[in-house]
């Protein structure tokens, strides 16, 4: 076996290790998990093509192949086990997205060990950790774009041949149905192949499968989920969309960086975007034209989305781009002075090791929402006559749980409408005497205005017979005379 194979397996090992830690530590689901968990479980596979609660948006074959494997892990009644069965998905592509960096990789680098680089920055990246245990699709969206790219860089119709096309055409068209993300890399990638025109029958034999497949995806999906959606996802994104004088596009290009390479100490940012503009320009200087057009393209169309409000221009939407950004990264490697280019890059591949090795010592690992664990707690010791409140935002994190609890005890929301003046305290004043568990997961406010508004109010004007609080979370049981 080659020296660099060996160290690609030892690369993908740690990798592996540092995602199995997260999955194997199993943490309670937090909102937006628990919202996607829910229709998982409660809708029909049909119904997962339609609006989902709790204004959940995701692509359906995930969706579809999520349910299947609790359905044939007969998961639905077994509380952590479904919890991790939901997880797998995402955690399997997380662990696939380095063995296909390695293959996109060879067909960029001139070296192997700069690949190697590339997958090193991949394994240990914390954001990419995050969502190989978290049950969202942003770490499908990372593999399906990879396999995408590598099928873009991959075609040579001087060379290929129908079979070929036909085999290529159909796996791009399945992505989609599992990533949204992929679909601007193919987008891209088809208006970069619209250039060469060696064979145009082999362009339309490769683009008749994906052609074919958008046209189902978006009539039967899309367009259905995007008008019952809309308005939602317009509210709640609003600050996320590119403007169309591009004036919040560097704003947010750095609020994504910043995203992307979070949690990792001591790494400087700006020396990321030096290395990023370095390795584009050394990118088109070796003639790899092929990637930089699906590159700028892939750009280009995700932020005209964007200024139509197609698609929100944010953090782990957009968490597809990581791969691109640590090709330019790594391909400082390839000036002549290696040993600078290996000098500068260890300012960035040091911070990363530091923050899997913090990451490996973590005793306990959890995502700030302790619902699993309050849901327990409650159905343990509530009692008929007892109410249960629910704040603003914790809804969907009660109603995943109860799918196992099934308590069909009274349920109070408070959930101000501002535009009639109404504070969780008002609201809180409404309520009659008698005994309530208060259940706040979650709370919208990233400093937990709401709930220490409402845990406040309880203090003053009731008594608490038991309190826990955790994180952002906060489970009271409070009896009001």
């Amino acid at each position: 076996m080659k020296k660099e194979h060996i160290i690609l397996i030892l690369i993908i090992l740690i990798g592996f290790i540092l995602r199995l830690k997260g999955l194997i530590e199993n943490p309670p689901f937090w909102h937006d998990e628990a919202a996607l968990g829910w229709n998982v479980l409660n809708k029909n596979y049909s119904d997962l093509f339609g609006k989902l609660r709790f204004l959940q948006i995701a692509p359906p074959m995930f969706l579809i192949l999520t349910k299947f494997l609790v359905f044939i892990t007969n998961s639905y009644s077994h509380i952590y086990q479904c919890d991790f069965v939901l997880r797998l998905i995402p955690f399997i592509c997380g662990n696939l997205s380095l063995i296909m960096f390695w293959y996109v990789g060879n067909k960029i680098f001139h070296s192997k060990w700069v690949t190697l680089t590339g997958i090193c920055l991949l394994a240990l990246n914390p954001v990419l950790i995050n969502y190989s245990y978290e049950f969202k699709p942003y770490s499908v969206d990372v593999f399906c774009s990879l396999i995408a790219l590598y099928i873009m860089l991959n075609i040579n119709f001087k060379n290929a041949n129908t079979k070929l096309m036909v085999i290529y055409g159909s796996i791009l068209a399945i992505l989609p149905w599992f990533s949204f993300g992929s679909s601007f890399i193919i987008i891209a990638g088809f208006m970069t192949l619209s250039f060469k025109r060696d064979n145009p029958k082999l362009f339309t034999t490769l683009l008749m499968p994906v052609a074919i497949s958008a046209f189902i995806y978006l009539k039967c999906f899309v367009i259905k989920s995007y008008l019952s959606n809309a308005h939602g996802m317009l509210s709640f994104w609003q600050t996320e969309f590119v403007t169309k004088d591009l004036s919040n596009l560097t704003q947010l290009n750095t609020q994504n960086l910043q995203y992307f390479f979070s949690n990792i100490p001591h790494l400087s940012l700006l020396l990321v975007i030096l290395c990023i503009i370095t390795g584009f320009i050394l990118t088109i200087k070796d003639s790899k034209l092929s990637l930089v057009l699906i590159s700028i393209l892939t750009f280009s169309t995700l932020t005209v989305a964007s200024m139509m409000k197609l698609y929100p221009y944010s953090r782990r939407m957009i968490l597809f781009l990581i791969p691109f950004l640590i090709i330019y990264i790594v391909k400082i490697l390839d000036i002549k002075k290696w040993i600078i280019g290996c000098i500068i890059l260890s300012f960035i591949l040091i911070p990363h090791t530091i923050f899997a090795y913090n990451f490996i010592k973590l005793k306990n690992i959890n995502k700030g929402d302790y619902s699993r664990t309050m849901m327990q707690i409650i159905d343990k010791n509530i009692t008929p006559q007892e109410t249960i409140v629910i704040n603003e935002g914790s809804n969907a994190d009660f109603f995943y749980y109860n799918t196992f609890y099934k308590l069909q005890n009274k349920i109070e929301y408070i959930k101000p409408n501002h535009t009639k003046n109404e504070t969780n305290s008002s609201l809180m004043k409404r309520l009659p005497p008698g005994k309530y568990w208060l259940f706040m997961s979650y709370d919208y406010n990233t400093k937990f205005k709401n709930i220490q508004e409402i845990t406040n109010w309880a203090d003053k004007n009731g008594k608490i017979t038991f309190k826990t609080q955790a994180t952002q979370s906060a489970l009271i049981r409070l009896v009001l005379d």
